[in-house]
């Protein structure tokens, strides 16, 4: 099969260049030329054909229409949060996301979200999960007590690693320091896990060949998640995933902010400016990106995800093609998959997207995504939905 009649995004030049795309079977056979004349051709009349763009931090089991998260699933039946978490999945598929790290779920419904997309029988990007995420005891656990582990000192954070392993994910997440959407008696720029507790975690992830996602809000915990400052990630190639939007999702509702608890409010006022700062001293001093939203937060949701990128735009002063590059070969590689996937390239696997407009030039097109494939398959077309049998 063909993709023909199409602008091709380079993902080393940053620029589109007219030619076709020959689809066997999951891969990338042939890319440019023109596609023969009575070949099997979907024509793409002139898109902007782009890699299939990568989310870094997602919950698909918290629902983001709930202001408050202190009672989430409470009352939930059985198969309701794999339901919620399957339907959020396809979202994320939807608007263009076709691989996404799951960075803590709840009570593993996502792991098996996870397995039924693998398997062929849901919508869904592929996904790497965290599991439970690993936390100090807290007054927040119960906020999110499928999302938790706790777990104090070095041996009982190896035991909690090794669990979540156990239970099939496929990375380790902790917690350097508070949260913004934790409750009022903690603070979301106190220092959770200590140097020694982070190193016990990344043990055991080296061990199980895979990484470490720290969540880390204060200078002290990000010094404690990676032994220094920007210039030192970018010493050793450590990524930041740096979750902009979440303050403009749930302010974007005035009447659905106004639900929220006022703590929330407070924090997400401040800190946006904090990180939008960050994000440019971070750029400024060369540490590598990768797009994350946090889809999960108080009205974040799981398939508007390309806002992200527009706030990385628009406020953090990133160059659309930089922006691309987080959401793409930059994602990849921290995923160690850029071998397979982050750009259109022959051998690589056929996931890709396109946009009627060029998101170059105004990168708020990368919300109208017209038209999604992935490894091969085609799940969206002219904007629509295509069936799934």
């Amino acid at each position: 099969m063909w993709l023909k009649n199409a602008q091709i995004y380079d993902s080393r030049s940053h620029r589109f260049r007219r030619g076709d795309i020959e689809i066997a079977g999951e891969r990338i056979a042939r890319l440019g030329g023109k596609a023969p004349a009575k070949a099997e051709a979907i024509d793409m009349d002139g898109a902007f054909l782009l890699p299939g763009f990568f989310d870094c931090h997602v919950h698909i089991c918290v629902p983001t229409d709930a202001p408050d998260p202190s009672r989430l699933w409470v009352n939930a039946l059985p198969g309701e949060i794999a339901i919620y978490a399957a339907r959020a999945a396809r979202r994320l598929l939807m608007c263009g996301i076709t691989t996404a790290r799951e960075v803590g779920g709840w009570d593993y419904h996502e792991i098996a979200v996870r397995e039924s997309i693998g398997a062929g029988v849901i919508e869904g990007p592929r996904l790497y999960c965290a599991g439970r995420i690993l936390t100090i005891t807290s007054s927040t656990t119960p906020y999110y007590r499928g999302m938790y582990e706790e777990a104090d000192g070095a041996e009982e954070v190896k035991k909690a690693a090794r669990k979540q392993l156990a239970q099939g994910a496929d990375l380790i997440k902790i917690l350097a320091t508070g949260a913004i959407t934790s409750t009022k008696y903690e603070k979301a720029d106190a220092i959770q896990y200590r140097p020694e507790e982070i190193a016990a975690a990344v043990a055991i992830a080296r061990d199980n060949l895979t990484h470490v996602a720290a969540h880390a809000h204060a200078n002290e915990g990000i010094r404690n998640a990676v032994e220094a400052t920007y210039r030192l990630m970018t010493e050793r190639g450590t990524y930041l995933v740096p979750t902009l939007c979440t303050a403009a999702a749930m302010f974007r509702d005035a009447n659905f902010a106004r639900r929220v608890p006022p703590h929330f409010k407070v924090r997400y006022e401040k800190v946006h400016a904090t990180r939008v700062a960050n994000m440019k001293l971070a750029r400024h001093c060369g540490v590598r990106m990768a797009m994350g939203t946090d889809a999960g937060t108080p009205g974040n949701h799981c398939g508007d995800n390309m806002q992200e990128l527009e706030v990385m735009v628009e406020e953090a002063g990133f160059p659309p093609a930089e922006a691309i590059h987080a959401a793409t070969l930059g994602a990849a590689d921290m995923m160690g998959l850029v071998g397979d996937l982050g750009s259109l390239e022959e051998g690589k696997i056929a996931d890709v997207i396109a946009t009627k407009t060029d998101p170059l030039k105004n990168v708020a097109a990368l919300r109208q995504v017209g038209f999604v494939m992935k490894a091969g398959r085609v799940y969206k077309q002219n904007g629509v939905p295509v069936p799934f049998v």
